[in-house]
């Protein structure tokens, strides 16, 4: 999606119930969080930001399986509590999906919560992806800073991106 076509959604979505363009109002921002901040009308947006949640589970898993189950009951109890008030529009933003990508979390709660009334925005800046270490890493490791994006695109696909 082009930024053109993402900034008219958001002025339509702001005043009223806006149906889909495709599936459901779930999309990815390649880039700065500031710069999607300064085009969501005030009052329209909220975060939820996966890292500042991890602090309030109860427990941390090692393994992965189970890392998966907790981070995808506490984005579900999230989504719960958090929901839109009856007519009212909400687009929640969502950072910190390395973890997504990292523990293979499933993005399906995302798509049952989004409709009419609510969009889900996640975050990829720039900036991460384009990352690179001064310094040569040695051969064990493995370093690829698009991980996250690839993740999401994969899920989401090329018409819910929008790329800054």
């Amino acid at each position: 999606m082009v930024l053109d076509d993402f900034k008219t959604l958001l002025n339509n979505f702001s005043k009223r119930p806006v149906p889909p363009i495709a599936d459901r109002h779930v999309y990815l921002w390649h880039g700065e969080l500031s710069a999607l901040h300064a085009l969501l009308p005030p009052g329209l947006s909220t975060t939820m930001d996966l890292f500042d949640m991890t602090r309030s589970l109860q427990r941390t898993p090692f393994a992965i399986d189970e890392a998966r189950r907790v981070l995808q009951t506490a984005i579900q109890s999230w989504l719960d509590h958090r929901a839109p008030l009856s007519g009212t529009q909400q687009v929640v933003v969502i950072t910190g999906a390395a973890l997504l990508a990292r523990y293979r979390v499933p993005i399906n709660a995302f798509f049952s919560s989004a409709g009419e009334s609510r969009m889900f925005v996640f975050v990829e800046p720039r900036h991460e992806t384009a990352f690179q270490p001064r310094r040569s890493l040695p051969g064990y490791v493995i370093f690829n800073p698009k991980v996250t994006l690839e993740y999401l695109q994969t899920k989401l696909g090329d018409q819910a991106t929008i790329g800054v």
